[in-house]
Order: C-alpha cells, then sequence, then structure tokens
C-alpha cells in the first residue's frame, strides 16, 4: 500500500535509510529534525514494514522571473528485498498525482548517478539542468583582504537571491537554504564571506571544491578563490556553476545536473524552452 507517512514511521523509515544509502542515524537524524514533514513523504508498506520512500521538499521553480511552487524530490529508495517489483516506479505516479493536486507545478529531482536519467525519463521527467563545472589551477597570489567569517548571516540568502533571479532554476526557501548551509557546515564545509557574496566550500586532497557561490562578478570571484587557495594551501579548485556563468579558467564542462516533471498544462508549455536551468544545494 502507497501512502503518506505518519509519525510512527520514523524509526522504520531511519532503517530503510541506513539500509540504502548507510549513513548513520545520527547523520541521518540530522536532516529528520529539520526536513522531514509526514504528509510530504511517501512511503510503501507491504505486511505492515516500509519497504519504499521519497521525500517532497518544498520550492519554486523560478522561470523566466516568476516563481512557479513545486517540490524537489529527494532520497528515493526501496529495501533491496523488493526491487525490481516495480514500486518505485508506483511509488512516482502516486507522487506525481498527489503533487498535481496541491496545485504544484513541478517535482524537480537529481538523480544519483547518470544510468538513472534514463531510468526517470520513462516517468515523463525532462533533463533541463545543466551545471557548468570548472577548474582553475592555483598560480598566483592573494592580495585582496576579506571577511572569513564562519557565522550564517541573513543576507547570504539575499545575495544568493540577488544572483540567481536573472536565470532559470530551482528557488529553495529561506528556512530550506539555512538547513543546506548547516548541513554543509555539519559535514565539514565552511562559508567564506566576502563584501559582494558568499562561497560554500570545502578541501579534499588539497583541491578547493565550491559547493556554491553568490559572487557574480567574475573577478572578484577570482580574488576570493585566491584567497582561499592561499590560506588553504589548495592546489587547485574545482566550481560548479549556472552555465551562463562567465569565468577564465584552465578547463571547463558542462554536464546535466537534474531533471523536471510538469504537472498541468502551462507547465509543459513552459518547459519546451527551458534549457540550462539551474539546480544547486541539492543535498547531493
Amino acid at each position: 500500500m502507497i501512502r503518506l507517512s505518519q509519525k510512527n514511521d520514523l524509526n522504520d523509515i531511519i532503517a530503510l535509510w541506513n539500509e540504502s544509502f548507510g549513513d548513520s542515524e545520527e547523520d541521518i537524524r540530522f536532516f529528520f529534525d529539520s526536513r522531514y514533514i509526514p504528509e510530504n513523504t511517501v512511503v510503501c508498506e507491504i505486511n505492515g514494514r516500509i519497504v519504499s520512500v521519497l521525500f517532497l521538499l518544498n520550492g519554486l521553480m523560478h522561470i523566466n522571473g516568476k516563481d512557479y511552487p513545486s517540490y524537489y524530490l529527494y532520497a528515493a529508495c526501496t529495501s533491496k528485498k523488493f526491487r525490481g517489483k516495480g514500486i518505485m516506479g508506483d511509488m512516482l505516479s502516486f507522487s506525481k498525482s498527489l503533487s498535481a493536486s496541491r496545485n504544484k507545478y513541478f517535482i524537480i529531482l537529481k538523480p544519483a548517478e547518470q544510468s538513472l536519467f534514463g531510468y526517470y525519463e520513462r516517468f515523463g521527467y525532462k533533463t533541463v539542468f545543466t551545471k557548468k563545472t570548472a577548474e582553475i589551477n592555483n598560480d598566483f597570489q592573494c592580495t585582496d583582504k576579506f571577511s572569513n567569517n564562519e557565522s550564517i548571516k541573513k543576507d547570504i540568502i539575499k545575495s544568493r537571491d540577488n544572483i540567481f533571479n536573472s536565470i532559470n532554476y530551482f528557488k529553495w526557501d529561506n528556512k530550506a537554504v539555512e538547513f543546506a548551509i548547516r548541513h554543509h557546515e555539519y559535514f565539514g564545509g565552511k562559508c567564506f564571506k566576502t563584501p559582494n557574496g558568499y562561497v560554500l566550500y570545502y578541501i579534499k586532497d588539497d583541491i578547493l571544491f565550491i559547493k556554491e557561490n553568490t559572487i557574480s562578478d567574475e573577478t572578484d570571484f577570482l580574488k576570493a578563490i585566491n584567497c582561499l587557495c592561499k590560506n588553504n594551501d589548495a592546489d587547485s579548485v574545482r566550481i560548479e556553476l549556472p552555465y551562463n556563468f562567465k569565468i577564465n579558467c584552465d578547463k571547463y564542462g558542462v554536464s546535466d545536473s537534474g531533471m523536471i516533471l510538469p504537472l498541468n498544462n502551462k507547465a509543459e508549455e513552459m518547459i519546451l524552452s527551458l534549457n540550462n536551468a539551474y539546480l544547486n544545494l541539492a543535498l547531493d
């Protein structure tokens, strides 16, 4: 039976998450404490056991300057013993009908791996999100001083809106952005604040990974990268950016990053010309 979850399903859902993704209970509860809404969580119950789950997170699809109520589909999984039986397909169909009945325009998702793009395409999802991945070698010196502020302030959300509102993108509400930043910090990420925006980043194997940037000016952005490289002894930088963000770099590539499902006639029309939209802070 496919249904919406109830609070007494929580332990079963956490156990299923652990089986599917291998996260610790502490890490899983970090998500549930902030983002779990029973009526936005779809489960499949068989013989009293939760065998499949997916989460619908609130957001807006920002297209041509207007916002459309939408869901982001997250952490879809099925117990190993019940895979290959069509359960997830039924879960996706249930979620589509539920979302349409709630007057949502779209469901957005980010496939966990490349092979899943074809799977979701079978259920009507279209690939419209892309990302530009740039790599820059650190062969320069930092000459500008920026404020490295580890505390997250409300103006971070404002700066995010300022840089992204001119493009088509999935727009999280303030609560979701605040959670994504805390999630980033919880797993060791840091925030670098400048007068003109911020970057979320982490260091791995002497590489500086930029998870998100809201500094719109290329020169200012490169100055911030210079400082971060110097402060962290990073050898190179890897960045995920909106498709239309202009930057001089050693090399870059463009790849698919997400899919969208239209839920009404107007939404169907809008995605016909929707290309290279931006999807980030997607808890991947």
